[in-house]
């Protein structure tokens, strides 16, 4: 953020929940051109993960887009939970804790930035690999946000945060992974929310000549189809058969867990889609990357086993309803999908 001498064009901050953050975010890309910009955050009432994460990145990328235009913040200074998290300093401003600073506790985890090259490096010097790497990391987060390194949330936060490390570093080209969490006790609720800003869903699963993709949210529907990751590599690169190989269940057993009583929310390009309790509710992004938030309902993971076990037979029985090979379209994995999501 840099000083101007020019009169400002104002902008406003109000809530930066998951509705908030999207809002937000919209309003300041369809902004005029304009010298200088003063992002006002005087007004604003409300934090989450998501929304610290998302608003944060596409505020970066509006500073990046519009120079030389300058932008500058007013009323950051009373937020001392976002401050703490590192919020300020993801998009520039240089106030509060830097990013992954915070020691993180059983109730929070701050912004942090965690980049593939150092993830792979770490693998060299300890001659693992770059799975293990992720799954022990992944093993000591969801630590913090259970409060114990056992139990079915311990299994549920460590198993969804490495399906989705792992298709990041394994799909995206991201440069880094960011991510932050945050434990809501009067819920008994965790929000864990992961952003990259790599490729992109669409343009990942484009490499699979399989697939018909017309849009993103389409893009968005077959990604969540179990199977699909790893059908894209059928007829192209050979697949692992060891104990890492990428069964593309990850994104499908994850977002059913967090539908049960949460909601689970995949943003990519111009889209991204809700769903809680059976329901599903588009949602106008804009994006260059994918973000994922998952909202688990804590009363709800205590019978994890008996839920892996339910969501794997369902994810097997709508991969073995798509023939090989296929011309597998949105609406197919929406027809699929819906007859199997869990409802009350």
């Amino acid at each position: 953020m840099q000083e101007s001498s020019v009169e400002p064009l104002k902008f406003y901050v109000e809530c930066l929940d998951l509705d908030g953050a999207l809002k937000a975010a919209k309003e300041l890309r369809l902004l005029p051109e304009h010298s200088s910009y003063l992002i006002d955050f005087s007004k604003l009432s409300w934090f989450e993960p998501f929304g610290m994460l998302y608003f944060a990145r596409q505020l970066r990328d509006f500073a990046d887009s519009r120079k030389p235009a300058t932008c500058q913040a007013v009323g950051h200074e009373k937020h001392g939970y976002a401050a703490y998290m590192g919020f300020f300093r993801t998009f520039g401003l240089e106030f509060g804790n830097e990013v992954g600073e915070a020691p993180g506790s059983s109730a929070y985890i701050p912004i942090t930035e965690l980049k593939i090259r150092e993830l792979h490096l770490e693998a060299g010097q300890s001659q693992r690999e770059v799975q293990e790497i992720i799954e022990m990391r992944c093993a000591k987060l969801a630590t913090v946000l259970a409060r114990n390194a056992n139990g079915a949330l311990h299994e549920t936060l460590t198993y969804s945060l490495r399906e989705i490390l792992r298709n990041v570093t394994e799909h995206s080209n991201a440069d880094s992974i960011w991510y932050a969490a945050q434990y809501w006790p009067s819920k008994n609720l965790v929000e864990l929310s992961i952003l990259d800003q790599g490729l992109g869903i669409r343009a990942t699963l484009s490499r699979n000549p399989h697939l018909a993709i017309s849009n993103d949210a389409d893009a968005l529907r077959l990604a969540l189809l179990p199977g699909v990751s790893g059908r894209a590599f059928k007829g192209g690169p050979t697949l692992r058969k060891d104990e890492w190989a990428n069964s593309g269940y990850g994104l499908y057993m994850t977002s059913q867990i967090c539908s049960n009583g949460g909601s689970f929310t995949i943003c990519s390009g111009e889209e991204g889609l809700i769903f809680s309790k059976g329901i599903e509710r588009k949602l106008e992004v804009g994006f260059s990357g994918t973000a994922i938030r998952l909202c688990i309902y804590v009363p709800e993971v205590k019978s994890l086993n008996e839920a892996f076990s339910q969501f794997n037979e369902l994810a097997r029985t709508i991969d073995q309803r798509v023939p090989e090979p296929s011309r597998l379209t949105a609406s197919m994995s929406s027809r699929m999908l819906s007859d199997h999501f869990p409802r009350d």
